[in-house]
């Protein structure tokens, strides 16, 4: 007969290797879409309130969670349920170069940081997609709501339009 000290150390084992080969599978996540119970079939549990950092091979993945819907106390934010995915931000071991990803950079708008010398964002507002670039080589891809999803920000709407830091 299995005990139940087996049972959970077999459980944790399957846990751990279902989420490290489905890792790659982080690229199925959509802000505004997919939920902390899916983003945990696919990675596995993370603790934190409302965000999440996996460790991949690939890099380094943070998910952050809604709070829940807007409140008359609260500016910012997203009129969505609690921990509905709200921003995915991908940061590669390897940094690609941002050549090797032949984007159409017409449907990109390019903003110099003007606090960090060398950084250079391409924002897709449409998509809801921003590259966060140093030395032509990509730092962070940030996947945010897309522009169909500006009506549920909780707050002035121009305070999305704000180039990042």
């Amino acid at each position: 007969m299995i005990n139940m000290r087996s049972l959970l150390m077999v459980s944790s084992l399957i846990v751990a290797l279902y989420s490290g080969a489905n890792a790659q599978d982080w690229r199925k996540i959509s802000p505004m879409i997919s939920t902390r119970a899916e983003v945990e079939t696919l990675l596995g549990p993370a603790e934190g309130a409302f965000a999440a950092i996996y460790k991949l091979k690939e890099g380094s993945l943070f998910i952050e969670y809604s709070s829940g819907p807007c409140r008359p106390e609260r500016k910012g934010g997203w009129n969505v349920p609690e921990n509905v995915v709200v921003l995915v931000s991908f940061s590669p071991k390897n940094e690609p170069r941002i050549a090797s990803l032949r984007l159409d950079l017409k449907k990109f708008r390019k903003v110099i940081d003007r606090h960090v010398i060398g950084i250079i964002y391409y924002i897709n507002d449409e998509e809801g997609v921003t590259y966060q670039v140093q030395g032509g080589r990509v730092d962070t891809i940030e996947y945010g709501p897309a522009k169909k999803y500006q009506h549920l920000y909780c707050g002035d709407p121009a305070d999305q339009k704000a180039p990042p830091r």
